[in-house]
């Protein structure tokens, strides 16, 4: 997909999965598909963030957007950057746009198990539970313990657990970097 616009159509169903994506891995493409196969989506559209506000300065956008790209896979992944291209800093005003844009379209938003923990502290996160329903894959080590009660029309899927992550690989990334600058 280039970037722009993804094209959408009124009665689809579509999942939104942001991240920051830095990098992309396999993990993030079990989610992705996992949602997609297990809800019948009609699409996934990988939303990169300009930079999540809930984490250090993140890479380059470019780059990250790139290895979305490469991780997606098939057409029903789209990888998009709706948020930089709209200004979109946080997921509530990426909703209200998008409403706003694809009128009749049916966004469900999708997210990794372990952002669960850190979901209160999102902006506005009241207004994201009510206003569209929310897929939680599970993810290793990460889940909703015995006080968590999904909100209504939150689906909590149980999947094989996928072990890669974001975090783990970058400092990979950057100490094979550093090799290479030698």
């Amino acid at each position: 997909m280039r970037r722009g616009l993804p094209l959408a159509f009124p009665g689809m169903r579509v999942g939104l999965f942001g991240g920051s994506f830095d990098p992309a891995h396999e993990g993030h493409a079990h989610v992705a598909e996992t949602a997609l196969k297990r809800l019948a989506l009609d699409r996934v559209w990988w939303l990169v963030s300009p930079q999540n506000p809930l984490k250090p300065k993140s890479g380059p956008f470019d780059a990250r957007f790139a290895s979305a790209q490469a991780v997606a896979h098939g057409s029903k992944m789209v990888v998009t950057d709706f948020e930089k291209r709209f200004g979109c800093a946080f997921t509530y005003q990426t909703l209200r746009k998008l409403r706003r844009l694809y009128r009749g379209v049916e966004f469900v938003l999708v997210m990794g198990a372990d952002n669960l923990r850190h979901f209160h502290k999102w902006r506005n996160w009241r207004e994201v539970a009510r206003g569209v329903p929310v897929i939680v894959v599970s993810r290793p080590g990460a889940g909703p313990d015995a006080r968590f009660r999904a909100p209504k029309g939150w689906v909590f899927l149980n999947a094989r657990h996928h072990p890669q992550s974001s975090t783990a690989l970058r400092p990979q990334r950057r100490t094979v970097a550093g090799r290479k600058r030698r």
